[in-house]
């Protein structure tokens, strides 16, 4: 994300988020501005260009995790970000344009059960963050997202549709959800989705593994 740099541990775990202050000053006071005001600076590091103005902040997600996660879903939703531009207006054509932009601002995220923020997502807390971008709230399970919108026939997959997979045990069980980016029949369609193994990543909604498991489709706008 532009503005947003993120530096890893030696476990590839995103341990500090730098931000551009000359692009993000604004929503960066009103998430952090509390915890400056207060002198509470334990995990703040500004960094300062030759100058000696700031130019950055470097932020500890193991202290400001929380404060982190709502501040960069509120860049997400008023789509600071130059690859989010949110369109003010409402037509469904613009709001799937921006789902799909939101969606794909999480590829390579982690998989994390009961996640939903940049350091790790399952499945529906993707599907959540991606519609939460255009102002949609889903219910938070895959199972409870399937009873939202209409329902869509398999063959007539749009953008921004919600597919439904069993891919436990039990076949008849709504698991897994992915959110369709591109429309289309088998060869043609593609989703985003939050996979256990690989994290949010694009896929091929017909491929060998889901096209079996699929149960449901529906069209939430």
């Amino acid at each position: 994300m532009q503005g947003i740099d993120f530096i890893r541990d030696d476990k590839q775990n995103i341990r500090f988020a730098v931000i551009d202050l000359n692009l993000l000053q604004d929503t960066f006071d009103d998430f952090f501005g509390a915890l400056i005001t207060g002198n509470n600076t334990k995990g703040v590091e500004f960094l300062r260009d030759d100058k000696g103005n700031i130019i950055k902040a470097k932020i500890d997600l193991l202290v400001h995790q929380k404060t982190f996660d709502d501040f960069f879903s509120e860049l997400i939703v008023k789509g600071k970000d130059e690859d989010i531009k949110v369109v003010s207006n409402d037509s469904r054509e613009n709001k799937i344009m921006n789902l799909i932009v939101a969606a794909r601002s999480f590829l390579n995220t982690k998989y994390q059960s009961g996640g939903t923020s940049l350091f790790g997502m399952d499945c529906s807390g993707f599907s959540t963050m991606a519609y939460k971008s255009i102002g949609v709230n889903l219910p938070r399970t895959s199972r409870d997202q399937a009873l939202a919108g209409k329902s869509v026939a398999k063959n007539s997959l749009q953008a921004g549709d919600l597919v439904f997979f069993a891919t436990g045990t039990d076949s008849s069980r709504i698991s897994h959800v992915g959110l369709i980016v591109k429309g289309g029949a088998k060869g043609q369609a593609r989703m985003i989705h939050a996979s256990s193994s690989k994290g949010v990543i694009e896929d091929d909604p017909f491929s060998a593994y889901y096209d079996p498991k699929f149960i449901s489709a529906t069209r939430v706008i």
